[in-house]
C-alpha cells in the first residue's frame, strides 16, 4: 500500500460460488467489482497483480481468499486466489 508492504487480514476464505452470491447480493444496493490480486495454481507460477484505486471513485470493501476448501493446508499444494471487492462511488 503506497509502495510500502503492510500486513492485511482477509476475510474467511470462500469458494467461487459463495463469492458470486456475495457480489450479486451487494450489487443490489451498490456498484461492486471483484479484482483478482494474487493467484496460485499448482501447475503454474504465482501471478500477482497491482491494483490502484481512485480514492474519489472507489472504496475497498474487503479482501477475500477464494478456494474450494475451507482451510489452507501447509503440506498439500492447492489452487487459490486472493482478490479485492471494490465499491464504485458515484
Amino acid at each position: 500500500m503506497n509502495k510500502e508492504e503492510k500486513e492485511i487480514r482477509a476475510s474467511v476464505n470462500i469458494n467461487q460460488e459463495q463469492l458470486d452470491d456475495y457480489i450479486t447480493t451487494l450489487n443490489k444496493e451498490f456498484e461492486i467489482e471483484f479484482y483478482e490480486l494474487f493467484s496460485k495454481n499448482v501447475n503454474e507460477n504465482k501471478k500477482e497483480i497491482e491494483l490502484k484505486l481512485n480514492k474519489e471513485k472507489q472504496k475497498l470493501i474487503r479482501l477475500v481468499a477464494v478456494k474450494d476448501n475451507k482451510t489452507f493446508s501447509k503440506s498439500k499444494k492447492e489452487n487459490y486466489k486472493v482478490g479485492a471487492v471494490i465499491s464504485n462511488v458515484k
